[in-house]
């Protein structure tokens, strides 16, 4: 997978996310756009001084490869205005290398990624919504269906697994299950999935 960070500004990726991507590269707009480069993944900054306008010229200049935007304080309004803007994912620009890989995993499989704090928020907001556990999609074990909803209150993988006394590799195989079923590639498209499938009156 080729990730490409676009540079501005004296702005360069973290250490954190050279770490996540040993074979990643990162060149500025132009120098990306003149060797004619096709990465499969492209992050920029939003300490950028002009953000919106690179992130703007990159949707078009490399359409069909997903956009993640990283920020040093991470906001919802920013949140919102980047996803708004077109990107498919939104993070801190100091992340974990592992949470780098994640997000990159989730955007590259057609997924969106907000960050778990704004994940959280909007499932407080959805999750007034969710069906009752027997009213969830019958496509669904009974197991599958006690994930999926634990999943859509907010809960991590390593809560579901103190919760159901399961392991979070059991975890992560009843989620990679529900995603196949339900026809979802994350969370967030999870938790849509969930709120939308309440029987009708």
């Amino acid at each position: 997978m080729r990730n490409l960070f676009l540079v501005a500004d004296a702005i360069s990726p973290s250490s954190r996310w050279q770490d996540a991507f040993a074979d990643g590269v990162y060149f500025t707009l132009d120098v990306a756009i003149s060797s004619r480069m096709k990465p499969d993944i492209v992050w920029l900054s939003t300490a950028v001084s002009e953000w919106g306008n690179l992130l703007a010229n990159a949707l078009q200049h490399f359409a069909g490869s997903p956009i993640v935007v990283v920020s040093n304080i991470p906001t919802e309004r920013e949140a919102m205005r980047v996803m708004a803007s077109g990107a498919r994912g939104y993070c801190h620009a100091w992340a974990s290398p592992e949470q780098f890989k994640e997000v990159a995993q989730v955007v590259s499989r057609g997924g969106y990624w907000i960050g778990q704090a704004l994940m959280s928020r909007l499932i407080g907001i959805v999750n007034k919504t969710l069906p009752p556990l027997d009213e969830l999609p019958k496509e669904l074990s009974e197991r599958e269906a006690e994930v999926a909803r634990n999943v859509a209150e907010g809960q991590s993988n390593k809560e579901i697994a103190r919760v159901l006394g399961i392991t979070e590799r059991t975890v992560k195989a009843h989620m990679g299950a529900i995603f196949a079923k339900l026809g979802v590639r994350d969370r967030l498209q999870l938790v849509l999935r969930l709120t939308g499938n309440k029987k009708q009156e």
